[in-house]
């Protein structure tokens, strides 16, 4: 059987994924890159799944790569390279948070800011170390830091590689949630239920879609008309009304879309 660097588990609606090497403290491998990417394509596939949590076994996140494997090896960053970019974390339907237990560096911590929501655990220790081990920082996070925290601080971050904790990391913008260590996956697990319950399924793909791409656009009136556009298509499926009808009614929504109903391509 395969080793397993990441495992799974369904709580009613929430997928979480667990990197679990706990006794390697979850440090990072090519092997658990692979497993991760999967079992969020996964749970992505499955209609039944509307929020994803991803959390370390124990008490980190994860320490960043494991420093016993050759990281010269070119097939050993194979798996970090976007062959696929439609399985990107950003680019599946499914919400995904990022429940930072405890530590988190290097490759952890750049994996875990490609998720939509961060929770993070006040005394959990963070850094962007990759100068400090010779390399340069990865997945994204030269474009991605500058726009959640903007360019001061992520040049602080990321050049000199310094660690701040959880409560720094938050005020910075860098999580969203900000929560006692032994609360953490909880809390994730509570904001993955409310969506769950409280959040049209199509509404919130399309939401996390823009979301994105406006991340990536300045024209701000091209944006502001692809949204009325998006908008006026989700009034069209019926959940505003049945979402109306539960609030008035003071009962959770019944909702009839589900992540997958995607919206037009003559819409984007």
């Amino acid at each position: 059987m395969t080793e397993r660097h990441v495992t799974v588990e369904t709580r009613g609606r929430t997928g979480i994924a667990y990197l679990d090497r706990p006794d390697r403290r979850n440090s990072y491998t090519p092997l658990m890159a692979n497993q991760l990417q999967q079992a969020l394509v996964d749970f992505d596939a499955d209609p039944g799944i509307a929020a994803v949590v991803v959390t370390g076994r124990g008490a980190h996140f994860g320490v960043g790569a494991d420093l016993g494997l050759d990281w010269r090896d070119v097939d050993a960053h194979a798996v970090e390279s976007l062959s696929r970019p439609d399985q990107a974390p950003w680019r599946l339907r499914t919400p995904i948070i990022a429940a930072l237990n405890g530590d988190a560096i290097g490759v952890s911590l750049t994996w875990a800011m490609q998720a939509d929501l961060r929770v993070v655990a006040a005394t959990a220790r963070l850094a962007f170390s990759f100068n400090r081990v010779g390399i340069i920082p990865d997945r994204g996070s030269m474009w991605l830091l500058p726009r959640l925290a903007g360019f001061g601080v992520a040049m602080d971050l990321l050049l000199t590689g310094r660690t701040v904790d959880g409560t720094e990391f938050t005020r910075l913008g860098l999580a969203t949630h900000c929560v006692p260590a032994g609360d953490v996956l909880d809390h994730a697990l509570a904001l993955a239920e409310e969506m769950a319950q409280r959040c049209a399924p199509a509404s919130l793909t399309v939401t996390k879609q823009l979301m994105y791409e406006f991340l990536e656009t300045e024209d701000r009136l091209h944006a502001y008309n692809h949204e009325r556009r998006a908008l006026n298509w989700v009034r069209t499926l019926g959940e505003t009304l049945r979402g109306i009808a539960a609030f008035k009614e003071k009962r959770a929504p019944q909702w009839q879309t589900t992540k997958h109903t995607t919206l037009p391509a003559d819409l984007r």
